[in-house]
């Protein structure tokens, strides 16, 4: 049986709705290709937003595969993974 994980990036840059829906769309780019699953947003007001990104316990996200990402849908960098 395939257990699922979460991993956890820390990101500036994106601090509302519009920042989300622009950043989920380059992730969800990358996503089948790299055998990535979901991801979700939680803005923190005053902090660094989490990422979070649920995928298959053999398989582990890069800091720089989704720093690229990122960085193609706008101003927005991972601080932390």
């Amino acid at each position: 049986m395939t257990r699922i994980v979460s991993t956890c990036f820390l990101v500036e840059g994106v601090v509302d709705d519009a920042d989300t829906r622009k950043a989920l769309q380059a992730l969800f780019e990358i996503f089948a290709e790299h055998g990535l699953g979901q991801a979700t947003f939680e803005i923190s007001p005053g902090g660094p937003t989490r990422l979070w990104i649920k995928h298959k316990d053999s398989v582990r996200p890069t800091q720089e595969l989704i720093a690229a990402a990122l960085a193609r849908a706008g101003d927005y960098r991972v601080i932390a993974g």
